[in-house]
């Protein structure tokens, strides 16, 4: 059970996921330290720092959800969970086909499904960050595929993703809270770098496959409120690569949606954008969309905001805001560097419900004498 120093004692002694509940109904629980963390990041090799058996040892399909719990249990910070449930496809023969290979230090990935157009392509090369090679569209016959494929994936075997996602559940427990990835549908498949001219090139197209990827997106969004899980992880980009325009056109209403259903089951929303804020911060879309936490206000180079406090101040206070030690900091900072950050962001947020987290996932190989003090510094 976690000792949390609350100034009120109806919160000692109780569990992790407890005191996020108490938090999240806007509860007096203590500082909240909340690093985004997805799988095992820390500079030493991975173990499992509880008494009791490790339930997704290395191995297990499941063995992320078992590294992120051990990162928890060995820095202390209050973890949000992160899985995805696999949505098991009665046509197998639609399941990307990936081949990897070594190219000068970097992994390429080519990966390949089959469709009676012709095969859809996406090449990636991974080395520290991924770049692509070959986007999934970047062609009329690739939007042609990519519908066909969206409709063939609305049949999945419902039961055994339910399944599924309750033995993460089970196997997680207490020790925090549990989300799976979500977003807008309209960034399914999307080339990012070119989806502008494809809606000008191939507007029918562009707009079925928007159409057919919302459609989907609701009936896995209706899937995922029968597992329990805690949270959306809902990921939106900034206007690193949208406008505003294009985010009221296509974003918005399935946003506002979202979240209501989200809410509606009983659970939260965790938005994260971890790029350019400042223009959708002055539009009001967060205040006007409300997730309940919302992360990663960042000033540049990650972010383009003036400030952390900046945008505190613009955002309604029944937003939790969450965020934004620099990553390069913790990865290749001293400890009091980390701590000078940590009470940077203190101090900026100072009257505000925040919770002291990233500007992004934790980078692999961060030393753990700076997450020590990373939590330390902030509780």
């Amino acid at each position: 059970m976690t000792q949390i120093k609350s100034s009120d004692n109806r919160f000692n002694n109780i569990s992790m996921r407890e005191k996020w509940i108490h938090f999240l109904n806007g509860e007096d629980v203590g500082s909240m330290v909340s690093p985004l963390c997805d799988d095992w990041s820390l500079d030493i090799p991975y173990y499992w720092p509880y008494d009791e058996p490790d339930p997704f040892p290395p191995g297990s399909r499941h063995h992320r959800i078992s590294q992120q719990m051990a990162m928890a249990g060995i820095c202390d910070w209050d973890p949000t969970f992160l899985d995805a449930v696999p949505f098991q496809l009665r046509n197998t023969d639609i399941i990307p086909k990936t081949k990897r290979e070594k190219i000068d230090g970097k992994t390429r990935a080519e990966s390949r499904i089959q469709t009676p157009y012709g095969d859809l392509i996406s090449i990636t090369e991974h080395s520290i960050s991924q770049h692509t090679v070959k986007p999934w569209l970047d062609s009329k016959e690739d939007y042609k595929k990519a519908i066909w494929l969206t409709r063939q994936q609305m049949d999945y075997d419902e039961d055994i993703s339910i399944e599924d996602g309750k033995i993460i559940r089970k196997g997680m427990g207490d020790r925090g809270v549990l989300g799976t990835w979500f977003g807008p549908p309209i960034v399914n498949f999307q080339n990012r770098e070119e989806i502008f001219y494809h809606m000008f090139d191939w507007p029918e197209l562009f707009q079925e496959l928007h159409e057919v990827t919302t459609e989907l997106a609701f009936k896995k969004l209706e899937t995922l409120s029968k597992v329990g899980f805690d949270y959306l992880f809902y990921c939106v980009s900034g206007t690193e690569w949208i406008s505003p325009d294009f985010f009221r056109k296509y974003i918005m209403d399935n946003t506002r949606k979202t979240i209501k259903f989200w809410k509606d089951q009983g659970g939260f929303t965790l938005w994260h954008s971890c790029g350019h804020m400042k223009i959708f911060i002055n539009e009001g879309f967060y205040n006007e969309l409300k997730p309940e936490i919302l992360e990663t206000l960042s000033i540049p180079p990650v972010g383009d905001l003036p400030s952390l406090e900046w945008a505190r101040k613009k955002l309604s206070p029944d937003i939790i805001t969450k965020g934004n030690i620099p990553l390069n900091i913790l990865l290749q900072g001293t400890e009091e560097e980390v701590r000078t950050e940590v009470r940077k962001v203190k101090e900026e947020t100072k009257g505000y419900r925040h919770i002291i987290g990233l500007s992004d996932d934790l980078l692999h190989n961060t030393p753990m004498n700076n997450c020590l003090a990373f939590v330390d510094e902030a509780r």
